[in-house]
């Protein structure tokens, strides 16, 4: 019997962009942390591409995000302001508000 414990996996990040008009909506489901934010990092910069007026994140199903996953959205809203796109954080889940508040960055849910 070995002293190491199995890792346990929960499920990986999941994103589904959505476009309607100008605005864009970014669905996160799963576990948001450094494996997931290479995959966030893409799909935010194509939705930034196709130049909408907003981008929105709805993440009531993120049931895990690390200090990676809360880089990569700090990194999303600070190009979406750099790009005069508004960016709003819809339905955050209690994960996502646990991590921003132990972090001090509870505003980067004020547009919820």
């Amino acid at each position: 019997m070995s002293d190491k414990a199995d890792p346990v996996h929960g499920e990986p990040l999941r994103i589904e962009a959505n476009y309607e008009g100008s605005e864009a909506t970014i669905i996160l489901e799963g576990e948001f942390d450094l494996t997931g934010a290479g995959q966030f990092g893409a799909s935010f910069s194509e939705a930034l591409a196709a130049s909408p007026r907003s981008i929105t994140l709805h993440a009531p199903d993120l049931t895990f995000i690390d200090s990676s996953g809360l880089k990569a959205l700090l990194h999303a809203r600070a190009a979406a302001t750099h790009a005069g796109v508004a960016f709003r954080v819809s339905e955050p889940s209690p994960a996502l508000r646990r991590i921003a508040e132990i972090a001090g960055i509870k505003d980067l849910l004020e547009g919820e």
